[in-house]
């Protein structure tokens, strides 16, 4: 029997191959586009489970509240820990804190090979780390090998790089130019599915030889710059823990918050912090879970397309194959063989399918990478794994797409088909004409949705930040010579005709680290004291950023008082202490410990962070002293004229190289670090852009087959209606009306669950398009687009219908 089933297959195959390679492209394109979507959810879900104790492991995050605004950062501050640890040993086990020194990177080099690299991705960190996360060692004893000050555990890779085939046990490693860390560990590479990458994990007691007041600084409740991870109790209450925490630990805050602010902790689980945490000072970059859902439904959407597409085209085959089925029937078989066979044959041509998506997906898996980011290999999955997937497609593409046309086609009339009155009655029609609405319906959702997140993202590349972006060189300068003697390193850059305007910076502004402070504005009382954003600055940095002064007058060097007694602020920040206009800020106080401030300018507003967060209130001030300057100038602004920046570039990079000697040069224009910020959204549009785009090619293959099966069914009556003196336009408009009404209905239909879907989503975003503007004109160019692609892929069909001879036609009659 099966033999018999693949001989008719066969012949099908070779009477109509057109069908057959539009039904296989479908089918396999839809396939592919599932599975890598289906990958890149897998991926995505991968994240810190790898560590044995996932589950009761926790970070500890700090949320300070404010009347209705919230500051939700993953940081804490040092003396959290101990508390933890103390207080709470009944539900916590282990706690563990990493700290990176607030800076973009550090110096670390091997003193006697005399080579000095920047690492990003070196912390320090507490002993009990090693026991809290799975960090495999290759060499040292994971009990010991952080417990020591002045002690370090490395990755094999960085061992390489600074002392090549030599045995790095016991060797020394030069931090900073002040201390030295000898290696006691070497441990693998961290798993890329980790929120966390490190490279170089120092011991934390070693910073008690880097800061002389050690005790004072981690002893600070008002500082909040280390990450603090838990493992708690097996069945412990999360949020009754969370209760307690912040019952026990508001008097220590209190000192310094204002009595209209309070802080929260936030027990976040390891093993969502990647997909489900988009807090402030993240340890390292995190995704959105929204993405999985999203791609999540693209992917059941395009994989539903593909076997509605199917479905069209088998019932459009139907009409050629009724009389095999009315032979069969009056043979003997039975509705049941009759299913079973059409059931077989969509088994062989899901089969098939599944061969030609496989194929698909490894000549793209390249592009799929380059696009996503990902370093994902096929080799990852196994046998087992594989041959799991292709079952479950294959008997999902069975039986979604082969169920109702084997059940169609094994109930004609076998009366009927034989003298070929093989007209199914309206039933039919309605459901393949349903089944083409929801395909309209999901390519118009994923096209219109598609623009508006794309205006969306272009919005945000192309909004005013208020200050400039273009033509400035940003140097990481923590703790280097740049900082230190900073007025030798500014003049000597200055004296280049390319270079205009040059400062210092203690964030990168655009960025999403920002630091706050508890300030009490003038005519505040000391209790009314809250979190506002400071920035340390230098002299000139508004004229070398380009931020506009709209009162008063900036930071001068013919004003010694400005040092220690002048601040600037923001329009953001008059506004919301309602001091009146921007002039009649000027004079006013601010107090922060035993310091008192007056405004000698207000700037426009610009957005010194990340666009995803709303607009803050500012000050800015200058370090007051040597040790404040080097501790919070960060970075070295420099702006350059237009035109080629490389001889600008190498005078600074020669001034650099001159002064310093543990920094190597290292620089990075601000447009394009601004850019880099918002990679996960230039992702997520591609993908969301090319899967649109495949699932209008899919859907067009559907189209083909409602068109060649209405020509089909309505063979008859053209040819009568041309008889009657009907033209070619008039035939071409009959059967052309209704797919027509189907994609103007269809895209009623998406209209308000793109609206609920949009509203939702750009819900997320501060600055965020006029939703009702874009969406109207979004669905129009939506609809254009698709009756313009849809016209034109059933025009052969309807074409050639409209110009058929109708003696040829009623000749068969």
């Amino acid at each position: 029997m099966i033999n018999s089933y693949l001989r008719v297959i066969l012949r099908n195959i070779s009477k109509q191959p057109i069908y057959t390679v539009v039904n296989l492209a479908g089918l396999s394109v839809g396939i592919a586009c599932a599975v890598f979507i289906g990958i890149f959810i897998w991926d995505e879900l991968q994240y810190d489970r790898h560590h044995e104790n996932a589950d009761n492991v926790y970070r500890v995050s700090q949320k300070i509240i404010f009347e209705d605004e919230e500051s939700h950062s993953a940081t804490t501050p040092f003396p959290l820990k101990n508390v933890l640890e103390n207080e709470f040993s009944a539900y916590i086990t282990e706690s563990a804190r990493f700290f990176d020194m607030e800076a973009e990177n550090v110096s670390i080099g091997n003193r006697d090979r005399d080579i000095y690299y920047r690492e990003s991705k070196f912390y320090f960190a507490d002993p009990s780390v090693l026991q809290i996360l799975d960090i495999p060692l290759r060499r040292g004893n994971p009990e010991t090998a952080l417990t020591d000050p002045n002690t370090v555990i490395i990755t094999t890779s960085a061992a390489e790089r600074y002392f090549g085939s030599e045995d790095p046990m016991g060797k020394e490693l030069h931090f900073e130019g002040r201390i030295y860390l000898t290696v006691t560990g070497v441990m693998e590479e961290w798993p890329k599915h980790s929120h966390i990458d490190a490279d170089i994990i120092a011991s934390f007691e070693s910073l008690s030889n880097i800061w002389g007041n050690y005790d004072v600084i981690t002893s600070r409740w008002a500082w909040n710059p280390v990450w603090t991870y838990v493992r708690v109790e097996e069945g412990t209450d999360i949020g009754r823990l969370q209760q307690l925490i912040d019952d026990f630990t508001g008097d220590f805050y209190r000192d310094f918050l204002g009595s209209n602010e309070t802080v929260e902790h936030i027990f976040q689980s390891l093993t969502n912090i990647y997909l489900f945490s988009n807090l402030n000072n993240e340890i390292g970059p995190v995704s959105s879970y929204l993405y999985i859902i999203v791609f999540f439904i693209v992917g059941l959407l395009i994989i539903g397309i593909a076997c509605i597409n199917y479905i069209n085209l088998s019932t459009a085959r139907a009409v050629k194959r009724s009389r095999e089925v009315g032979l069969r029937k009056a043979l003997g078989a039975d509705t049941n063989q009759l299913r079973n066979q059409f059931l077989f044959e969509s088994s062989v041509y899901a089969a098939i399918a599944i061969v030609l998506s496989a194929v698909l997906i490894i000549y793209f898996f390249p592009y799929f990478g380059m696009i996503t980011g990902k370093e994902i290999s096929l080799s990852q999955f196994g046998t087992g794994t594989i041959v799991s997937i292709v079952v479950v497609i294959q008997l999902a593409i069975t039986f979604l797409a082969g169920f109702y046309p084997a059940t169609f086609l094994a109930g004609y009339n076998p009366a009927d088909s034989v003298r070929g009155s093989h007209t199914r009655g309206k039933k039919g029609g309605k459901l393949r004409r349903m089944l083409v609405l929801f395909q309209f319906s999901v390519t118009a959702v994923l096209l219109i949705g598609t623009s508006l997140a794309y205006i969306q993202y272009q919005h945000m590349q192309q909004m005013e930040m208020g200050f400039e972006q273009e033509q400035v060189v940003v140097l990481p300068a923590t703790n280097t010579l740049a900082v230190w003697r900073y007025d030798e390193f500014k003049n000597r850059v200055a004296n280049h005709s390319a270079v205009h305007e040059l400062t210092g910076t203690q964030i990168i502004l655009g960025s999403d680290l920002f630091l706050k402070y508890q300030v009490t504005p003038e005519g505040y009382g000391e209790d009314d004291a809250y979190s506002i954003a400071k920035m340390f600055v230098m002299h000139d940095f508004l004229e070398t950023m380009g931020i506009d002064l709209i009162a008063g007058r900036t930071f001068s060097e013919d004003f010694s008082t400005d040092v220690d007694q002048a601040v600037l602020i923001n329009k953001k920040l008059v506004d919301e202490l309602q001091w009146g206009s921007p002039q009649d800020a000027l004079g006013r106080t601010f107090r922060y410990g035993d310091k008192t401030v007056s405004v000698i300018g207000v700037t426009e507003n610009f957005h010194f962070a990340h666009l995803r967060y709303d607009m803050e209130p500012l000050i800015m001030e200058l370090p007051d002293n040597r040790n404040q300057l080097v501790a919070n100038i960060g970075y070295v602004k420099v702006r350059l004229a237009k035109g080629s920046p490389s001889g600008a570039l190498t005078h600074i990079q020669s001034v650099w190289d001159d002064m310093e000697s543990l920094y190597p040069f290292e620089f990075f224009f601000l447009d394009s670090r601004i850019d880099e910020m918002y990679t996960a959204e230039k992702q997520f549009n591609h993908l969301m852009i090319i899967f649109t785009i495949l699932a209008i090619i899919i859907g067009c293959l559907g189209l083909l087959g409602l068109a060649s099966y209405t020509v089909n069914s309505r063979t008859k009556e053209i040819a009568i209606r041309k008889a009657m003196g009907a033209t070619a336009r008039g035939i071409f408009y009959m059967l052309s009306k209704d797919y027509v009404k189907l994609i103007l209905f269809a895209h009623l239909i998406a209209l308000p669950i793109v609206y609920l879907i949009a509203e939702l989503g750009l819900s997320y975003f501060p600055y965020s398009i006029d939703l009702m503007n874009y969406l109207v004109i979004t669905f129009f160019l939506s609809l254009c687009i698709s009756l313009i692609i849809s016209l034109l892929t059933i025009s052969s069909h309807t074409i050639k219908a409209a110009t058929l001879n109708p003696v040829d036609n009623l000749k068969q009659e």
